[in-house]
């Protein structure tokens, strides 16, 4: 009897090998847009039978799929596709090796990430007239005793016990794309950075290839950038910022310029995207223009200020208000409690505990404090200042954004500043899925080179999103990236020796967003021969 061909067929296989390839049909036709291995091979040239290109694509996609430490790179890429597609074997991709490259590319980093950039900005037609500015800091473990970058510093991720190195980075407000970046020590001081930052800002624009634009962009950042001397720059540069003003007399004086009823006349249009456009329980935010002056070495520029007020900000201001003074009334009251005993009978001492209990409250001044009588006789008063809290109330809700860019209505101005939070956004991204620390290197060159390696991932992975959104596809990034990590091959290994390799059927989410996108399906990387010649 004839044996069946399904019986045929298996007993001519001898094993089936899955093959990761996850979310690459997504990533690697943006990074071959961008030209990484050309570009880095152009500027960088290597004679290496694995040249410097290919292993930036190499470790930009492992930062992309599944972000590994050196050490491991080789381990993950024989498990995928990788080996054919990029035409470099696992064995190859031992760490030393990437340790040495990122070591070559030290030098030319800065050259590098604006070459890519700014064939980013060309590419993809990203909208440089808005960009958000902002600095964040990456903790390290371990010494780090021979780093000049690597030092204790304002910790924005609560790890004051450990080292970093401080990250500055520029987004575009369309899609959040990063566009410019550096690496600081981490030890940094954010007030020293907005003309360092403007000049690196300017020298970008001044590229040929982004200088016929004549771009005169909007920067937006936090309070760090509006310094009266940064202001000054801005306008000498013929650059736009926008930004809240430091708290300060001056600052007050705007807030409480204009009154309660004047703010009620002027709703914005503004609503944040979590906010439905039928809720009733919805209130507008509020605006109110007032001139500024700011003055640098004795020379005054007046720029305007909006004056805004938001309820869920005033409930905040009232919420923390209340639990300050509630601390420190209960404060006062244990302190009241224990004078005249042990410790408490010294006036030195309970002087002491009061300053204390003020110490960084918000609502020190909002209570009036009287100690009176000498050591063992000590009586202490202290009673709510009902003018001052008035005072205090009246600015509930309120918060000063400057500018320059006087073509900007009230709306305008309040929906780019909370673009803001995209920035945000991007360090989460840093941070959570493309892993950036820790950096599992220790020469401040390979920092900087995985830094360089991390922030070309960030820029692939806000390049998807974006172009997601253009296409009709209302997904994030995570939610793309999760919807295509089961996506595999098969190696069919037959009986001969010979071996086929196999793309997996694709679910209805990932045919919708290829379709949508118009990019390869997965068969285009599961041939056995080099995508990358």
């Amino acid at each position: 009897m004839e044996t069946p061909q399904a019986e045929r067929l298996g007993q001519a296989i001898t094993a089936l090998r899955p093959r990761q390839m996850g979310a690459l049909p997504l990533v690697y036709p943006i990074l071959s847009d961008l030209a990484v291995r050309q570009t880095v091979n152009d500027l960088v040239p290597s004679e290496a039978d694995i040249d410097l290109g290919r292993l930036v694509v190499l470790l930009t996609l492992n930062r992309l799929l599944a972000p590994h430490p050196l050490s491991r790179v080789a381990g993950w890429l024989a498990d995928t596709v990788l080996p054919e597609v990029l035409g470099v074997a696992s064995e190859l991709a031992y760490d030393n090796r990437f340790g040495r490259g990122l070591d070559r590319l030290h030098p030319y980093l800065g050259e590098l990430w604006a070459r890519l950039a700014s064939r980013a900005v060309q590419v993809f037609a990203l909208d440089l007239n808005v960009l958000h500015w902002d600095i964040t800091s990456i903790y390290f473990e371990g010494a780090y005793t021979d780093s000049e970058l690597t030092t204790y510093g304002y910790s924005r991720d609560q790890r004051p016990d450990s080292k970093q190195v401080n990250l500055e980075v520029d987004v575009t407000h369309d899609g959040y794309v990063p566009v410019l970046y550096q690496v600081l020590p981490g030890n940094t001081a954010d007030i020293t950075r907005p003309l360092p930052h403007l000049r690196a800002l300017l020298r970008f624009l001044a590229r040929p290839e982004l200088a016929e634009r004549q771009l005169r962009p909007i920067l937006v950042s936090d309070c760090k950038m509006i310094t009266p001397e940064a202001v000054l720059a801005c306008h000498r540069h013929d650059l736009f910022y926008l930004g809240p003003l430091a708290d300060g007399i001056a600052t007050e004086a705007a807030l409480r310029s204009v009154s309660a009823a004047e703010l009620a006349t002027q709703p914005l249009g503004y609503r944040p995207q979590r906010v439905q456009a039928d809720d009733p329980d919805f209130v507008p935010y509020c605006g109110v223009w007032r001139p500024f002056t700011f003055e640098h070495d004795g020379q005054p520029v007046t720029d305007r200020v909006l004056v805004i007020w938001s309820a869920g900000k005033a409930r905040l201001d009232a919420q923390k208000r209340k639990t300050a003074l509630k601390r420190l009334l209960n404060g006062l009251a244990a302190v009241e409690k224990k004078l005249n005993t042990r410790r408490y009978k010294q006036r030195t001492y309970v002087e002491q505990r009061l300053a204390k209990l003020q110490e960084g409250s918000s609502a020190k001044g909002l209570v009036d404090i009287e100690l009176r009588g000498a050591d063992g006789a000590l009586q202490l008063t202290f009673r709510i200042n009902r003018r001052r809290l008035a005072a205090a109330q009246a600015l509930d809700g309120r918060y000063p954004l400057a500018t320059n860019a006087d073509h900007l209505d009230a709306n305008t101005t309040l929906t780019l500043f909370k673009g803001q939070d995209g920035v945000e956004k991007r360090f989460r991204d840093v941070k959570g899925p493309l892993l950036v620390h820790p950096l599992f290197v220790r020469t401040d060159r390979r920092i900087e080179g995985l830094v360089f390696i991390t922030l070309l991932a960030l820029l692939v992975r806000a390049v998807l999103e974006r172009t997601c959104r253009q296409q009709g596809l209302p997904v994030t990034a995570a939610r793309v990236f999760q919807g295509f990590a089961t996506l595999q091959a098969v190696d069919i290994i037959w009986a001969d020796g010979s071996r086929q390799r196999r793309a997996a059927t694709m679910t209805a989410f990932q045919q919708q967003v290829l379709a949508a996108l118009g990019w390869p399906t997965p068969d285009a990387y599961a041939a056995l021969t080099p995508l990358m010649r």
